[in-house]
């Protein structure tokens, strides 16, 4: 039973990554730590998160010339990951996490008030280097940045493809420091890269699947989806922040 609930778990982590771009690890991992524990399923995860980040750019590279700001979000994101840990470390992460969850609510009744709300170029030219700073920083310290970036990008208002793009990008260069850092703690074993590439299993099955909707829904409604798992998101955040 615990392996079908993982499995369920991991399956439409990766369905709602293939529609919105996220949504695997903020799935997945939590109902795999309860059974083998956080370090392992985070272990576990990483090299499924790497292939479908992997296949999503490839499927989305065409709309590379609708996204903004990844160079600036991507540099200073690497920059925040290698100093997360170091400058964050005094942090409560019940704070952290109810600041993000505020963080999400206020956009969320943002747009409620002016739907058409947007970030212009002008803004995030300015916004995304310090914005990628927290971001990466947050992803070191506590592994917790897709509700920052998926808030940030979302505010751009970019074609559905180009979302897509953006976000797996910045989630891709992530999680590429994340098992570079893991590789050299030497938290590999022969038998979490195993049960990793298991996992690959019901991801590739549900992230086609996935994108398959994404491609067939308007943009209107697509953005309705992203905007609600970002607020499930937050929920979980203070869920989280509460429990601890």
């Amino acid at each position: 039973m615990r392996v079908l609930i993982v499995i369920l778990a991991m399956f439409v982590g990766a369905f709602l990554k293939g529609v919105t771009g996220s949504g695997l690890p903020v799935i997945a991992i939590p109902v795999m730590a309860s059974f083998v524990g956080v370090e392992e399923a985070v272990v576990i995860m990483t090299i499924p998160g790497v292939v479908t980040n992997t296949w999503l750019i490839w499927r989305h590279r065409k709309f590379r010339s609708a996204t903004r700001d990844l160079p600036a979000l991507l540099v200073t994101g690497v920059v925040g990951v290698a100093v997360g840990s170091w400058l964050l470390r005094s942090v409560d992460n019940r704070v952290l996490s109810l600041a993000l969850a505020g963080v999400i609510v206020a956009y969320a009744v943002t747009l409620f008030v002016n739907p058409h709300f947007r970030l212009s170029p002008a803004v995030t030219r300015v916004a995304s280097p310090p914005v990628g700073l927290a971001a990466g920083t947050l992803q070191g310290a506590t592994g917790i940045s897709g509700p920052l970036l998926a808030t940030y990008l979302h505010a751009f208002r970019l074609p559905p493809g180009a979302y897509v793009l953006s976000i797996t990008t910045v989630f891709q260069v992530f999680a590429l420091t994340q098992v570079a850092s893991l590789a050299a703690l030497g938290l590999y074993t022969a038998r979490r890269l195993a049960l990793s590439l298991l996992a690959l299993v019901p991801t590739m099955a549900a992230l086609p699947l996935g994108a398959r909707v994404a491609s067939r829904v308007p943009p209107r409604v697509f953005d309705a989806v992203v905007l609600l798992v970002l607020l499930g998101s937050a929920a979980k955040l203070v869920v989280d922040a509460v429990a601890g």
